[in-house]
């Protein structure tokens, strides 16, 4: 008897501990494994502003990730799936996605769901959303990859502008019910249940889209328009990763370098919108760039060694201005540029970073010709690699110059810190 009633303490006993114990892990915020945390933040609010830039922290599944990414592409305006070529070939797509990359699989089910699409409809390629806006037809960007030895903090930078024009394909304002070029870009934070944690910058396509991005093992990425290119090929829908997604494939899969061009070399591309080559660099100091030959048929891997420069213009075939065609004469005085101020040697701090991105980017007093969309570095980003962090300013619009007709003043955001919570 005395047992029975032993045990029967004990049970009662361990009934308290436990109800105790579960108050104190809701007090604090306990989450079950499949909940999802969700954090939006307006970065630029004045309605005169030429973006709105959003901040949103996802953590969840990546089919919760896919989930409330299309919640974001919906709300921002109709969303649409890639147009496809046919029926087979959008179904072969949805399979080699599948199979070669599961992790962007799980986001495509979620933004199906969200938007009560049927994934395995083969009239439509799925694995990408795109926000109708009239896109740009004018297209630049530059950046140089700091290798620690390089700065005086002794971190590994990538600094970055990216350039595009502000109006439409057609120079002309957006249609009605459509958005101008990238005027809602997101940083978007990401830790999801599988594949690395990112930081990563998205405007026009928000599901695989990355235009530049830090992963949680210190691996940087960012896109680059590559204009020789756009007159020998045309884009078109296929099997494969398009020329944005594959930025995400990296982030989520790849922890350096090495695996990155190995992740590169072996993926199928193709290009959806604009031709791109890229620059890759890690925690450890390395770099290279990533091209294709304008006929497409051919990859090329450039090393970094020390210091790396990017412009537009293929840097496999033309090792120096002299020899670059007069269409690419202007990507060619940039990346010339860029050289020149790097030759004073020495270790660079963050404000010569700044200013040396400054002389290649859209000046700050602009001449005003009307008859030109208009071309503006639409921000400047820059990553310390081995902080996981991205510091960015952004575009805000223009107004003209009191003291001269002929020029307009641009203005921009203070420069905007984000960091990973995860190494």
């Amino acid at each position: 008897m005395r047992n029975y009633f032993t045990n029967i303490a004990e049970m009662q006993k361990q009934f308290i501990l436990t109800t105790i114990l579960l108050l104190l892990l809701s007090a604090i915020g306990f989450a079950e494994p499949n909940d999802i945390f969700c954090k939006e933040t307006v970065v630029t609010s004045s309605p005169k502003d030429f973006v709105e830039v959003r901040h949103v922290v996802i953590k969840g599944t990546n089919f919760q990730i896919g989930k409330k990414i299309a919640e974001i592409a919906q709300k921002n305006n109709l969303v649409m799936a890639l147009s496809g070529l046919d029926n087979s070939r959008n179904r072969m797509q949805r399979t080699y996605i599948e199979q070669n990359y599961p992790i962007h699989y799980e986001r495509m089910k979620g933004a199906a769901a969200t938007l009560g699409w049927n994934l395995h409809d083969d009239s439509f390629d799925f694995s990408g959303l795109l926000v109708q806006m009239e896109l740009p037809g004018i297209t630049g960007c530059t950046a140089v990859f700091y290798p620690a030895p390089f700065t005086e903090a002794g971190h590994n930078v990538l600094s970055r502008n990216f350039d595009f024009s502000t109006r439409t394909l057609q120079v002309t304002n957006p249609k009605t019910g459509k958005k101008p070029a990238l005027v809602s870009p997101y940083v978007f934070e990401i830790y999801p249940d599988k594949g690395y944690a990112s930081l990563y910058i998205s405007a026009y396509e928000y599901l695989g889209g990355v235009l530049d991005g830090i992963n949680s093992q210190g691996l940087v990425v960012a896109v680059f328009a590559e204009m020789e290119t756009m007159g020998v090929s045309k884009p078109t829908a296929g099997v494969g990763i398009h020329e944005i997604l594959c930025m995400r494939y990296l982030l989520d899969t790849c922890k350096d370098v090495e695996q990155a061009k190995e992740a590169l070399l072996s993926l199928k591309h193709f290009y959806i919108y604009i031709p791109c080559h890229y620059l890759i660099a890690d925690r450890n100091g390395k770099s290279f760039i990533f091209e294709f030959s304008p006929q497409r048929d051919k990859t090329f891997i450039t090393d970094g060694n020390g210091l790396q420069c990017i412009t537009n213009h293929l840097v496999y075939k033309y090792d120096n201005a002299d020899t670059v065609p007069d269409g690419l004469k202007e990507s060619a005085n940039r990346l010339e540029i860029l050289h020149k101020a790097l030759k004073s040697g020495g270790k660079f701090n963050i404000e010569q970073i700044k200013e040396i991105n400054g002389r290649v980017a859209v000046p700050p007093f602009a001449k005003w010709n009307p008859q030109s969309p208009p071309w503006r570095t639409l921000w400047h980003s820059i990553y310390d690699i081995n902080e996981r962090k991205m510091s960015v300013k952004f575009y805000l619009g223009e107004e003209p110059d009191p003291k001269d007709k002929t020029r307009i003043m641009l203005k921009y955001s203070d420069y905007i810190d984000f960091k990973l919570s995860e190494n």
